[in-house]
């Protein structure tokens, strides 16, 4: 090294640096990379939001479809309800019945598996039986034959038009159904041909027929 005179600063040497060796490094991450970073987490924000919407859905439909399968069971308990009730339905059903109950041996021989009267003659049977009674009482009887038939109506056009649930219709309604449209086509016919009400009772059919027939 040359000698320094007095007065004079000694030049720097490359074993002096201004900045220590072991200074740690800049962060020179580029602008684009902190973008991508900020909008990575704005997707998981924006991906979470969609996520917890879906499932406020899913849950909204399910809680949808719960209240509309309670409400098909609760009208359909209705119908079973007015199936009984004097007021409607099981005032025609009492009718009904006290006619059977005056003639419990044609019930028997109408209804019998064996020994009773052969398929082929059980309607005009029926339709003889019907006509002994007095016309005050036949009148009572083709009402009531209406009035039944009407509400089997109801109960199918509830059923078809998902209201009510078929389950429980068909399991309360179909051993009585079946039963009325064998025994009485005979009054059902003329109630149609006497009012002109012909589409009376193609609901209880249909019921019979597509929903009761194992």
């Amino acid at each position: 090294m040359p000698a320094v005179s007095a007065g004079q600063t000694p030049p720097a040497t490359a074993d002096a640096p201004n900045v220590p060796r072991d200074a740690p490094e800049t962060d020179t991450a580029s602008p684009e990379a902190a973008s991508n970073t900020a909008m990575s987490l704005r997707d998981k924000i924006e991906m979470g939001s969609w996520i917890a919407t879906i499932a406020a859905l899913l849950f909204t439909a399910g809680q949808i479809y719960q209240w509309r399968e309670d409400r098909k069971a609760d009208l359909s308990l209705e119908m079973v309800a007015r199936f009984s009730d004097l007021e409607y339905a099981g005032s025609a059903r009492r009718e009904l019945a006290q006619f059977w109950w005056q003639n419990s041996d044609a019930l028997a021989k109408v209804t019998a598996i064996k020994g009773g009267i052969p398929p082929a003659q059980r309607q005009k049977f029926l339709d003889l039986l019907f006509q002994k009674r007095p016309p005050a009482k036949r009148q009572e009887q083709f009402a009531a034959v209406s009035e039944m038939a009407n509400f089997f109506d109801q109960v199918e056009l509830c059923i078809a038009t998902k209201r009510c649930d078929a389950q429980i219709a068909t399991d309360y309604f179909c051993g009585y159904a079946a039963s009325f449209a064998d025994l009485y086509q005979g009054p059902l016919t003329q109630v149609r041909e006497t009012f002109g009400t012909s589409g009376l009772g193609t609901g209880l059919q249909h019921f019979v027929e597509a929903r009761c027939d194992d």
